[in-house]
């Protein structure tokens, strides 16, 4: 394994010698006839500072017309693996290869070869995690500040084993601590710059500790953008894994956050200006050119308090390490020709209504030409408009445990910003305050993080204590739990989903909360009217999967996944849901179907063709103040719109069966 790099390839040079057998070899790689034999140790086994003594410092070979000996490397600088073509570290203590060579003849043959086999494993495994750290936040393993090939050399050196021989070699100043404190050519001026502790830095003389690889918040957000573009990852869910890889601080995570969403969300918008000042145009250039492009614009365009300057330099910086000099030209001379003819960065009045709200407001022209059909204009723009403003903080007070008013002021006792939800009897907005899924009042299952629109699926569906309740689709549970408090826990609660790892989703919510009468199903909703019994349950939810048109404010990167087709695919599915769960009713009882999404396809369309085919079914008003002077779009249920209450779009409908 000592003979492999970075890559899995050889090292180049004058070929590969194995640490402590062989004999020397000149500077060409052949044997020296001009050099004198190394003197051999004594068989007494005396050390290197005897044999010092005895025979005075060694004379350095001045063949090849240098200054030193064939294989040593000079106190000057460290040089990289590649030029030294073998695995001991440079500079390093090591004794003479006769002397290792007559010392292993001493030892019994089973540790042979053992040791060095042994002593090689842990750090060349140490080498390869941190290259594979160093690739999940997109750096390169050659960027990496500790590579597999210097992973390999650190078996060669010998390391105190304990706290009073460091600080014994710390003090000595040994050939192997001098080599480390030397700056490597080409990698900055120390060890810190590579976010690698300096030599002695470590508390009462331990061994200096290598600290883990540092990643800047613009750097982290590029990650999460080449990996949407390239191989269309989830942003939320690649944004968590790469923020805890990064252990960025509270202010860098929140940075790193808004530029990732903020820049998807204006992808459009932000292509359309690129594209006047990119002659081959955004598209043709490579996935993380493009993202750095988009990003480092978003902040110039949309962000006051980064001052664009240093949204340039911060970007050249990037391009430099991540690629190479052209690349670094190219970015700073398109960025600041952006800033010296900033009042281009306009979309033009003249355009079409179509184009030009989809330009304005970022959006595809096939998704606004949808909903100035369905909504005319003006609710149109104001829909796309709301869908790149943040989302609102909501929490759900578990009623079970207290009241609205008793947690809005213990809330407020701890220094939170927050407010009664207008829209939701249980909801609170929390206008500052943090991440409350931290708060202590959350774990002691006080609250659940909904929002506001979704509060109201319960609502319609009134459960009581004692009725019998199937909830169809029912991860991650939100929805659930909220049934469970709204019939005070006494009652029975079938919460079914199709994957079988999202029960545990769940049932962890349900625990929080102190709930008992949820239990949970797998399976897929179309096969329920198999599984249970025909008119067994008091209340059915079908919270449907949608094209999630309503929570694009949450999820930026969905208006960009979707197409016309794959709205009518799923509308087509939620008719045939809707057919096969009606059956498990109760004479007298109700179904509610709820989606998330703004679409009369999947919603009023939906809910009309249902009870054209099913007269036993009748749709049935449910009370919510806050909604009755909101315009409604025709049809049964309620439609909530995103620009109203600056909640999620959601569609929520109430079907009652006859008696």
């Amino acid at each position: 394994m000592s003979g492999t790099g970075e890559n899995g390839n050889k090292p180049e040079g004058s070929g590969i010698r194995m640490f402590g057998t062989g004999s020397k070899s000149s500077a060409n790689g052949s044997f020296d006839p001009n050099k004198a034999p190394e003197r051999k140790q004594p068989a007494s086994g005396k050390k290197a500072d005897d044999r010092k003594k005895k025979y005075g410092p060694t004379k350095r070979s001045t063949s090849a017309g240098t200054n030193k000996k064939p294989g040593a490397k000079p106190w000057s600088k460290a040089p990289s693996a590649k030029a030294l073509g073998t695995g001991t570290k440079p500079g390093a203590n090591a004794k003479p290869e006769t002397e290792t060579a007559a010392k292993r003849q001493s030892k019994p043959a089973e540790t042979v070869g053992k040791r060095p086999a042994q002593s090689a494993q842990k750090p060349a495994e140490t080498g390869a995690r941190t290259e594979a750290r160093s690739t999940a936040v997109g750096r390169t393993p050659a960027q990496s500040p500790t590579s597999a090939r210097e992973a390999v050399k650190a078996p060669q050196r010998s390391k105190p084993t304990s706290a009073a021989e460091r600080v014994t070699a710390k003090k000595s100043g040994s050939a192997g601590e001098a080599s480390r404190t030397k700056p490597i050519p080409g990698r900055g001026d120390s060890d810190r710059s590579a976010g690698i502790d300096a030599p002695g830095s470590g508390r009462g003389g331990e061994a200096p500790r290598r600290r883990k690889m540092q990643v800047t918040a613009r750097e982290a957000a590029l990650n999460v953008l080449a990996g949407v573009d390239e191989s269309g990852a989830y942003s939320n869910l690649l944004l968590n894994r790469t923020l805890q890889q990064a252990e960025l601080s509270p202010a860098d995570a929140g940075l790193a956050t808004e530029l990732v969403y903020g820049t998807i969300a204006r992808q459009a918008t932000l292509d359309y200006f690129l594209n006047l000042f990119i002659k081959s145009g955004v598209k043709r250039l490579n996935p993380w050119v493009r993202g750095l492009m988009r990003m480092s614009l978003y902040q110039i365009k949309y962000l006051d308090r980064i001052p664009p300057h240093a949204a340039v330099n911060e970007a050249v910086e990037i391009a430099k390490k991540r690629g190479h000099q052209g690349i670094a030209s190219m970015v700073n001379g398109v960025l600041r020709s952006v800033l010296r003819e900033g009042d281009v960065l306009e979309i033009p009045n003249d355009l079409p209504t179509n184009e030009r709200i989809a330009l304005q407001h970022s959006h595809p022209q096939w998704l606004v030409e949808r909903w100035i059909a369905q909504y005319g204009e003006e609710t149109a723009e104001a829909v796309c408009a709301a869908n790149n403003e943040p989302p609102k903080v909501s929490i759900r007070i578990n009623s079970l445990r207290g009241s609205r008013e008793e947690l809005l002021q213990e809330l407020t006792d701890e220094g939170r910003s927050v407010r009664a939800s207008e829209l939701s009897p249980q909801g609170v907005i929390v206008e500052s305050g943090g991440n409350m899924a931290n708060d202590r009042f959350y774990r002691d299952g006080r609250f659940s993080i909904q929002d506001e629109s979704s509060m109201l699926v319960a609502e319609a569906l009134a459960p009581e204590p004692g009725m019998s309740v199937l909830d169809c689709c029912a991860a991650p549970g939100g929805k659930t739990v909220h049934i469970a408090e709204k019939m005070k826990n006494h009652g029975r609660i079938v919460a079914n989903d199709l994957h079988e790892h999202k029960q545990k989703l769940i049932a962890e919510q349900a625990e929080r909360l102190g709930l008992s009468a949820i239990e949970t199903s797998v399976g897929d909703a179309l096969s329920l009217k198999d599984r249970f019994e025909q008119a067994s349950f008091d209340r059915v939810l079908l919270d449907a999967p949608c094209s999630g048109f309503g929570v694009i404010r949450r999820k930026p990167d969905l208006r960009w996944a979707k197409t016309p087709d794959d709205a009518a695919a799923i509308a087509r599915l939620q008719r045939q849901l809707l057919s096969s769960v009606a059956g498990l009713v109760k004479p007298g009882g109700i179904l509610v179907y709820s989606t998330c999404t703004i679409e009369r396809e999947e919603n009023q369309r939906a809910v009309a063709e249902f009870l054209r085919d099913h007269a036993d079914f009748v749709a049935e008003p449910f009370d919510i103040p806050a909604l009755e002077n909101i315009p409604q779009a025709g049809g049964a249920g309620v439609q909530i719109l995103p620009h109203q209450f600056g909640s999620d779009g959601f569609y929520i409908a109430r079907l009652r069966r006859r008696g």
